[in-house]
């Protein structure tokens, strides 16, 4: 509570540690549990603004400002640097000192580093110079919100190191620090669990994500399947893996004849490094605190009450950082595991008093029937108590952010459980055995190619029922347009009547990250149809991974081919998947909905050869209530013969643009044909032919336009009502309303 009334009350730290002292005060006089309740929550509220509001890097990021600086800085790496296919890398770093523009700060904060080379080792001190720019925020719906999660962090800036020789290691860590040798020891276990199995990727991938929380390999038709049958937590580590090791680790224990102390004494350290190993994650950080708080309890000689250790364990991980509190990871957590404590029990009894031979009868007389349901109800009530327990502990929070509800989880959860509980156990075995040699792992990890193929075929099975999920997002009914941001690539998602089409796809990269998070977020597993514009990779890459399923989408192709090698390779791939393809040319109309269609006004059959831009198509969106022109990346050829048509075919409410290959951007008489009331255009910093000239855009407002640019709006978002048109960017300044 002290935490949420500081989140929402920016009251300074002294303020509400004020209030917090002169509470215990009252506390001291009066002894009342009530007021002691209030000091606590005061303090916490004091914790919250100075992790936060009164941080040294949120001041610090007021002092950098929005539009960044060069600066000096000298820190130690913390963690693991994350490299990217590029070869760009991010890590961060525990700032010692840093100067700029004469000013120096001495006050240790964290900062994140983009760096374009290969990056350092955690816990080497290191010396950089470059910009230091505020955290981005996201640009897109769908989008991960990097700015977000950083901020939970106390992160708030980076620092852009763009030559190699601008980063400089002072000295090198310690090979034998804790984070090196955590992940050391994570590469050996990956590496140790595909021994012998290497060939059965899939199964490798199940295998490195339920015993290390790597999910990389994970195939996103397979990662579905997992979200539709509510298994996906088996890949990440949290009380369920932590328990698994505990379970293991005392039973390995009493195999050995550890007294209890010294089980303790192994287990808790084992719990801690696990956590590390797999990343350190608020999940499995509050699992392994709170198993260590019973585990403890048991040496005191007093019974350990759970829902007391969870609580502890909350409590410490708050006072650690009190921005967990928002962390998506924290609160299902701690919702799964509390909803645990508070109806697995119950509901174990009920059910076993349900399946339980007649309590009245001697056991002496019991029959083979009796004794079947003795142990099914010993057995399998828990498993489904707690099975059910932790779905109904996940369901508020998976319908609150993932528009979702999993009802194939209360099938596959008791099946997929146990068996992860037997591929967790195995692996074990797997990497004691490949301490001696790596043929006694291959041996284990065959043994668990059993088993994982049995996780997938509950997973299979289970994601395939008709009713696997039901959402609760669903496509937009009135016609919705997102003209999502992709710097140079281009996608623009079109909602109407229940439908979903895109124009173009982005990047595979942007499909990943964006289109399909987004896709979940309003209902679709994938969309009714794709047009494509022309065979920019940066256009089409996405299209790939967006028609996978079961009812692939409609594809719309331009009649004129291009030498685009990603182009080639989708038609391949979609003949090779028999999925059909719809050329059209100018003059041709693709039904979107049935009030929604896509007139296509260029290229024409006879188009003469050119660059691959002016082959884009241009359409144009007819609607009840509105009309948009998506031009593509149409230049100057293109928009000469758009002038020769009948003006009524180019005039439009909305004016979506991309950016030509020679940067040129049309002149005030295009707009004056066209007579759009905003303009959509793309922008970025880079290349040159990607920015927008001040007194173009000037231009363009004289005439009467709103202009949107992208570099500055992110995505945009047009909805067109009985009422007008509501345009709307992602982030910056409020949007604008259009009556009819």
């Amino acid at each position: 509570m002290g935490i949420l009334v500081s989140h929402h009350l920016p009251f300074a730290v002294e303020i509400f540690l004020s209030a917090s002292i002169i509470a215990l005060g009252g506390w001291v006089i009066s002894r009342r549990a009530g007021v002691l309740f209030a000091a606590i929550a005061l303090a916490f509220a004091a914790a919250y603004a100075m992790q936060t509001r009164d941080s040294p890097a949120m001041r610090f990021a007021e002092f950098i400002g929005p539009d960044g600086r060069n600066a000096w800085m000298e820190g130690q790496v913390v963690g693991v640097p994350q490299v990217e296919i590029s070869g760009k890398s991010r890590f961060e770093v525990q700032v010692r000192e840093v100067k700029s523009n004469r000013a120096s700060w001495c006050i240790p904060f964290a900062m994140m580093v983009d760096f374009s080379g290969s990056p350092p080792a955690p816990g080497d001190l290191i010396e950089v110079r470059g910009s230091i720019v505020p955290v981005p925020a996201a640009r897109n719906p769908g989008e991960f919100d990097l700015q977000g999660f950083l901020a939970r962090r106390s992160i708030h800036n980076k620092i852009n190191v763009t030559h190699a020789g601008d980063l400089i290691i002072l000295k090198g860590g310690s090979p034998y620090a804790l984070q090196r040798v955590a992940e050391s020891c994570r590469e050996w276990m990956d590496k140790t669990l595909s021994r012998g199995i290497a060939d059965q990727s899939l199964s490798c991938a199940v295998l490195a994500g339920i015993v290390l929380g790597d999910t990389t390999e994970i195939p996103e038709s397979m990662g579905k399947q997992f979200r539709d049958s509510g298994t996906y937590h088996l890949f990440s580590v949290s009380g369920l893996h932590v328990g698994m090791i505990a379970v293991i680790l005392w039973q390995l224990a009493k195999t050995i004849s550890l007294g209890r102390r010294e089980a303790v004494a192994l287990i808790i350290p084992c719990l801690f490094f696990y956590a590390l190993v797999t990343g350190w994650k608020p999940a499995s950080i509050r699992a392994a605190t709170m198993a260590s708080i019973f585990l403890a309890g048991m040496l005191s000689s007093r019974q350990s009450g759970a829902l007391n250790s969870l609580c502890a364990a909350g409590a410490g991980i708050l006072i650690l950082s009190t921005n967990e509190l928002f962390n998506p990871g924290f609160q299902f957590s701690f919702m799964v595991v509390l909803a645990i404590l508070l109806v697995a029990g119950p509901m174990q009894s009920f059910l076993r008093n349900c399946w339980e031979p007649d309590a009245f009868l001697p056991v002496e007389l019991w029959r083979v029937g009796d004794r079947f349901r003795h142990a099914l109800a010993s057995r399998l009530a828990a498993l489904v108590a707690v099975s059910f327990a932790a779905w109904l502990g996940s369901l508020p929070l998976t319908a609150l952010y993932f528009k979702m509800i999993s009802v194939a989880a209360l099938l596959a959860n008791p099946l997929a459980v146990p068996l992860a509980f037997i591929v967790m156990a195995t692996a074990l075995l797997a990497l004691g055995g490949g301490l001696f040699s790596p043929w006694i792992a291959s041996v284990f990890n065959n043994s668990n190619l059993v088993f994982t193929q049995a996780i997938l075929g509950v997973v299979q099975f289970s994601a395939d029922l008709p009713i696997s999920t039901v959402s609760l997002a669903k496509p937009s009914t009135s016609l919705r347009i997102t003209v999502f941001d992709f710097g140079r690539g281009g996608c623009a998602a079109i909602e109407s009547g229940g439908a979903l089409w895109f124009l173009d796809a982005g990047s595979s990269w942007n499909a990943k990250s964006t289109l399909i998070p987004w896709m979940r977020s309003v209902g679709r597993g994938v969309p009714d149809g794709i047009v494509l514009s022309h065979g920019d990779v940066a256009h089409l890459g996405g299209v790939a991974m967006l028609i996978e399923g079961e009812n692939p989408p409609k594809v719309v192709d331009s009649i004129i081919a291009d030498g685009s090698p990603t182009r080639r390779a989708l038609h391949r791939s979609l003949e090779s998947r028999g999925i059909s393809k719809f050329i059209c040319h100018a003059g041709d109309n693709v039904s979107i909905a049935s009030s929604a269609s896509l007139a296509v006004l260029h290229p024409t059959k006879l188009l003469a050869a050119g660059i691959s831009d002016d082959k884009g198509l241009v359409v144009r969106l007819d609607a009840e209530n509105a009309r948009i022109l998506f031009m593509s990346d149409a230049g100057p050829a293109v928009w000469a013969r758009m002038a020769s048509l009948n003006p009524e075919d180019l005039r439009a409410d909305v004016l979506v643009l991309g950016r030509h290959l020679s940067g040129e951007l049309p002149e005030a008489t295009f707009f004056k044909i066209v007579s759009p009331r905003v303009l959509v255009v793309t922008a970025a910093g880079f290349p040159l032919t990607e920015n927008i000239d001040e007194r173009w855009e000037k231009m363009v407002e004289e005439t009467g336009v709103e202009v949107f640019r992208q570099d500055r709006s992110g995505a945009v978002e047009i909805t067109a009502g009985a009422e007008g048109l509501s345009v709307k960017g992602f982030v910056g300044p409020e949007g604008i309303g259009l009556r009819r």
